[in-house]
């Protein structure tokens, strides 16, 4: 089992994560559409607002809510590297 909880910061790097930013989570690529911290409005409306979360839409088109505390590993990529794993 993974040990790293998904939050508002990069794995490894511990910089905060940005909307816009092009990250990998696990081993897939997608965009960072939204940083939802909790207890804020823009949590509340995404239906997080007690976890906070991030909203990534994947190279794939999906559109997902990633809740913040479940397992996941989170790096940031650089444009171009969509075939490359972390």
């Amino acid at each position: 089992m993974p040990d790293h909880l998904l939050g508002h910061k990069y794995t490894e790097s511990h910089e905060l994560v940005k909307k816009g930013d092009l990250v990998r989570v696990d081993d897939l690529g997608g965009l960072v559409e939204e940083v939802c911290l909790p207890g804020s409005q823009l949590a509340s409306d995404y239906s997080c607002k007690g976890t906070g979360g991030l909203l990534i839409r994947f190279d794939d088109g999906i559109l997902a809510l990633l809740p913040f505390g479940h397992y996941h590993r989170i790096t940031r990529r650089i444009e171009g590297d969509e075939n490359e794993q972390n």
